[in-house]
């Protein structure tokens, strides 16, 4: 069963800034799996006309889906306002910034939603900053909602279904990845610092509880080998942001205990000259039920009009 995270929301949003200033090349494995998402699309119909990308970092994958569904507007949305910059100038010239301004602010150079969001369809990307558990999106306004590799950093995952199931339209779908619970399980020592992650099954009992219809669940190893401790490290870091769990030391970790963190992983090498890391990536997509539900305490009510036979005259006293 899914429960809250012992995450800090503080140390989430620090993480999410240092991942945006991050060398684009240590961006692998978030690139990898989501070529994997987007090649099960092809088994999908579905015509979006907005889609949100949930924890889209530099939104390096908005090409991509605008590319596939170039009658939608993509909307990024991250914790991160120098990720979202980043990813404004990759791709939305400064004249388009005009069309959002009944509704987007610019502050520090990212922007930032004011109350409901309600894009159009067709426009340019927009990137909203954000914390997942509250999007500014107005109810039932997205047929796709995308989600890469963002789990981890959900303190309370039940609140962040909940809120997909908010903003997705009725027909509308969600696909999304995260790293299972299996993943580098193989890594040794404390300096590794990482976050707990999902069991499969689980995240499939959230989405029906939510109110998802239809979810398929479905997990895989990737096996990935690394030359020099160092590159595997600072790339688990990219993909992972750091530790932010509540109860991480309060202090780095000394020279020593670094080295003694190299010198494990170096006793893992394989004969192939590689150290081995195997990491589980959950897959996973389910369809909003037509008669969505509704919030707790409401109910659909539904009006039939009853047919009625011919109505027979009534003569007035003396008539005829």
């Amino acid at each position: 069963m899914l429960k809250p995270s012992d995450l800090d929301p503080k140390a989430l949003r620090l993480q999410a800034a240092r991942r945006a200033r991050s060398a684009i090349e240590r961006d692998f494995i978030a690139r990898e799996v989501e070529q994997r998402m987007a090649e099960r699309l092809d088994l999908i119909r579905h015509k979006p006309t907005v889609i949100a990308d949930i924890g889209c970092g530099r939104a390096a994958g908005q090409p991509a889906l605008s590319a596939r569904y170039p009658q939608a507007t993509y909307l990024g949305v991250d914790l991160s306002q120098a990720a979202l910059r980043h990813a404004q100038r990759a791709s939305a010239p400064a004249s388009m910034l005009a069309r959002a301004g009944r509704w987007l602010s610019q502050a520090g150079g990212a922007l930032v939603g004011r109350g409901d969001v309600q894009p159009s369809s067709g426009g340019p990307p927009l990137f909203v900053a954000a914390d997942t558990h509250r999007l500014p999106l107005r109810n039932s306004s997205d047929d796709l909602i995308w989600s890469n590799l963002a789990w981890h950093g959900f303190a309370d995952p039940l609140a962040v279904v909940a809120e997909w199931q908010r903003v997705v339209r009725p027909d509308g779908l969600l696909m999304f990845s995260a790293f299972g619970v299996d993943s580098m399980r193989d890594l040794i020592g404390p300096q590794a610092g990482i976050v707990s992650f999902p069991d499969m099954h689980d995240i499939g009992d959230a989405l029906v509880h939510a109110g998802f219809a239809e979810p398929v669940m479905d997990a895989e190893r990737m096996n990935l080998g690394y030359r020099r401790a160092e590159d595997l490290i600072a790339e688990l870091r990219t993909a992972l942001g750091g530790n932010p769990v509540t109860a991480r030391r309060g202090a780095l970790l000394g020279r020593k205990a670094h080295q003694g963190w190299i010198e494990a992983l170096e006793a893992r090498r394989g004969a192939d000259g590689l150290i081995p890391v195997v990491l589980e990536i959950i897959q996973g997509h389910a369809w909003c039920p037509a008669r969505k539900r509704l919030p707790e305490g409401l109910a659909h009510i539904t009006f039939t009009a009853r047919a009625t036979g011919p109505s027979s005259e009534r003569q007035p006293p003396g008539a005829g």
